[in-house]
């Protein structure tokens, strides 16, 4: 009975990454699509994406209060949107800063939502 408790959590802990990691992919996606990226910005625009994206997880996943995890993932935020600066033009900055918000308003909507529950 133990090992079936023990594999259901293990199931639904993994299912909640991957719908993360769906959620993210979707998000990815759709960024690419609204900046019309291609080629070598669209490669790095993943690869930066990633990079954070992983950043975020870990930080998320990690012991100490909800000040501290805010204070790092503003840090991360701010540290992805200088290196997204340096590599998309001027209008694809302030478009990928305006995705950005849009992904926040879902996130808190989201967040509501559970909260109700």
């Amino acid at each position: 009975m133990k090992k079936i408790l023990l594999a259901i959590m293990l199931f639904s802990f993994a299912l909640g990454f991957s719908q993360e990691d769906e959620k993210y992919t979707e998000i990815l996606e759709k960024q690419i699509e609204t900046l019309q990226l291609t080629g070598e910005k669209k490669e790095a625009f993943i690869e930066i994406s990633d990079k954070y994206y992983e950043k975020i997880k870990a930080t998320q996943e990690s012991e100490g209060s909800r000040m501290s995890k805010f204070k790092e993932l503003k840090a991360i935020q701010d540290s992805k949107n200088e290196e997204m600066k340096a590599l998309l033009s001027e209008d694809e900055f302030e478009a990928f800063k305006e995705l950005q918000k849009e992904n926040r308003s879902a996130l808190k909507d989201r967040f509501k939502q559970k909260s109700k529950s």
